[in-house]
């Protein structure tokens, strides 16, 4: 079977993007305030699809601009931000515990998922433990039943996003451009890897994934690289983009999102660089095309779903990377990556916290509801009919359709 051919019944993983480390105002800002897109006018829409705001609640967990994602397991919902972190049920918002870190949290949440094969929910998984990291540079792991501090790991610089945990590994992403794989039941650092760092990126970093017996990772450089988990050894690494243009905003290649899986196949997209699919048993570039996008995507067997950075909304064809159809209500409005309802449904907040409901097959707006006003710094948390947000002021919100 050829590398295109494998592409069809693959895993995709999809990266989505938010960018790594801090940038220098004056030199990156210094000829006057970037150029900014028009804010598009939302249309009126005919709502064809029920939803009802389950529940909400106040976490007090601020993530501003932080791209902490919450984590979730078959009843309790884990959120973080500012300097603590929380967790809630997933079936009526009610907090179960809160533990304040000390220090700002910068990354996670992620964790190590288990199942007990004695019980009548051996099908649902419960979680053991969490991941955080900070911007002092330690990784953290807490116990996802009391919140109470199991391991602190002093890492090399500020924690941008953590992996969650399989064969006693989890790995971290820090803004010096390092992966880091610890031991998840001590944290115990096991291997340090790097890649060079542009001078000019943005802030934040996708999340790596593990798959098998690797895990992967996009950075700063336009790479996506992938590790042997136990040893950290490198297994491949492939190039999205390369630094072009006269400006430094058009220099930036940051590879930073998300990452799904389906199969064998690897779906990525960079900022100023390409969308891409990749066979991850071979690590080699299968197709690619010139494609731009701050928030990466998500995937299933019909199609790539992503936004770019002008705010279009797209679906592109998984195998071959060709566009189905494009989306241009949203343009400015800054699009989260599009999320997969149970295949035909798409959701995708905007910078003014609206929610909008997409059919996955034309992009026709379902149903649109309202959300933290502020916006959302990471796309939506979606299990079975249910759609989970974190604003940015610490809003989280159980939408059930």
């Amino acid at each position: 079977m050829n590398s295109l051919s494998s592409l069809v019944a693959l895993i995709s993983i999809s990266i989505l993007l938010s960018g790594c480390t801090q940038v220098k105002e004056s030199k990156l800002f210094g000829g006057g305030k970037p150029k900014q897109v028009k804010l598009a006018a939302l249309k009126e829409i005919k709502t064809t699809l029920k939803t009802t705001k389950a529940w909400q609640v106040n976490t007090a967990n601020v993530m501003g601009e932080n791209k902490i994602h919450p984590y979730i397991d078959n009843k309790t919902i884990y959120v973080a931000g500012g300097a603590s972190a929380s967790a809630y049920t997933t079936s009526n918002g009610k907090q179960v515990w809160k533990t304040q870190i000390g220090e700002k949290i910068t990354a996670g949440v992620n964790g190590t998922l288990l199942s007990n094969p004695q019980t009548k929910r051996a099908n649902k998984p419960f979680a053991a433990q969490i991941f955080l990291g900070t911007n002092s540079g330690n990784a953290i792991s807490l116990d996802a039943k009391t919140g109470q501090i199991q391991w602190i790991e002093r890492l090399s610089s500020e924690v941008l996003s953590v992996s969650g945990s399989e064969n006693g590994r989890v790995a971290f992403r820090t803004v010096d451009g390092k992966i880091h794989g610890l031991n998840s039941k001590t944290g115990e650092l096991m291997w340090q890897r790097s890649q060079k760092t542009p001078a000019l990126t943005q802030l934040g970093a996708g999340v790596p994934i593990i798959i098998a017996n690797l895990v992967i990772a996009g950075f700063d450089n336009g790479k996506i690289a992938a590790y042997d988990l136990q040893t950290g050894q490198p297994a491949w690494e492939v190039v999205l983009a390369l630094p072009s243009g006269n400006s430094d905003l058009q220099q930036m290649v940051d590879v930073d999102g998300r990452i799904v899986a389906l199969g064998n196949a690897l779906f990525a997209t960079s900022l100023n660089g390409s969308s891409t699919g990749i066979n991850i048993a071979e690590g080699k570039q299968v197709w690619a095309k010139s494609f731009s996008s701050p928030t990466g995507l998500d995937v299933n067997n019909s199609g790539i779903f992503s936004s770019d950075d002008k705010g279009n909304v797209w679906s592109f064809d998984p195998q071959t990377g060709d566009p189905i159809w494009s989306l241009d209500d949203l343009v400015g409005r800054q699009p989260s990556v599009p999320m997969l309802i149970k295949n035909n449904l798409l959701v995708v907040t905007d910078i003014e916290g609206n929610i909008h409901f997409l059919n996955a097959t034309d992009a026709k707006f379902r149903a649109r509801q309202k959300g933290d006003l502020k916006g959302y710094s990471v796309e939506p948390l979606v299990s079975g009919n249910s759609v989970y947000l974190m604003g940015k002021t610490g809003l989280l919100s159980k939408f059930t359709l």
